[in-house]
């Protein structure tokens, strides 16, 4: 995809995703972010990172992917600050620096992340980490119809993932949160998935895809409007004293 494409397909996926804010929601019902400062990790176009600017004193989003950056130049804001640099880099780079809270939103999984986070944090510091279940609608969806070796992939990552948080932190609250993503037609489901496939899994989509795409999103009909459910874990960690 060119750098305009992605960044279309990525502003579209995110538009029709958790109307209801659960996902902001939760994050201010548990975690009190007045006066302390974020680090939002893979904030992408800042779905997170600028609702939560409005009550943290600082966000740093933290967006490795340079075709993103256009869209940050554009939503310039002075209590986000964007870094288009991996964690690797800017953990470097950044080395004394220390986060009242740590944002891991549907990240991809590398289990040298965990070591990264724990950097950043200090004794009172809060790491929030958010994943999808694979069992929710638009994750079979997925795993249907994408590069079977990147799905497959992405899952043993995430459950490595998942295994070895609590035995680097402490866990302070686990919760799953029923969401969805809704479209408006089928015509706009079909062109935001499309797009997911060949954005997230690498998939070429023809003909005998689109047609099994097509039927899935028959089958996601509700009054016109199509919905996949989506149900996601949400967990609030803290530092091993």
């Amino acid at each position: 995809m060119q750098q305009n494409e992605f960044l279309k397909a990525f502003i579209e996926d995110c538009k029709y995703y958790d109307l209801e804010n659960k996902e902001l929601k939760n994050i201010l019902k548990y975690v009190n972010l007045k006066n302390k400062s974020l680090l939002d990790i893979g904030a992408g176009i800042g779905r997170l990172s600028f609702p939560l600017a409005k009550y943290a004193k600082e966000v740093v989003a933290l967006e490795k992917d340079k075709r993103l950056a256009k869209y940050w130049k554009k939503h310039e804001n002075k209590k986000v600050k964007f870094v288009n640099q991996s964690l690797e880099s800017y953990a470097k780079k950044s080395k004394r620096r220390k986060f009242d809270i740590i944002l891991l939103a549907w990240p991809t999984f590398d289990s040298k992340f965990i070591g990264l986070i724990k950097k950043f944090m200090h004794k009172e510091s809060k790491f929030i980490f958010i994943t999808c279940d694979n069992n929710s609608d638009y994750e079979k969806t997925l795993s249907k119809l994408s590069n079977k070796k990147d799905f497959k992939k992405d899952i043993e990552n995430k459950k490595k993932f998942i295994k070895i948080l609590p035995k680097k932190f402490r866990l302070t609250k686990k919760r799953k949160i029923a969401t969805y993503y809704k479209y408006p037609n089928e015509k706009i489901a079909f062109k935001i998935n499309k797009n997911s496939l060949q954005l997230w899994f690498n998939t070429k989509v023809g003909k005998n895809i689109e047609d099994k795409l097509k039927k899935i999103i028959e089958e996601h009909k509700k009054n016109k409007q199509i919905i996949f459910q989506e149900e996601i874990y949400f967990y609030i960690l803290k530092c091993k004293s």
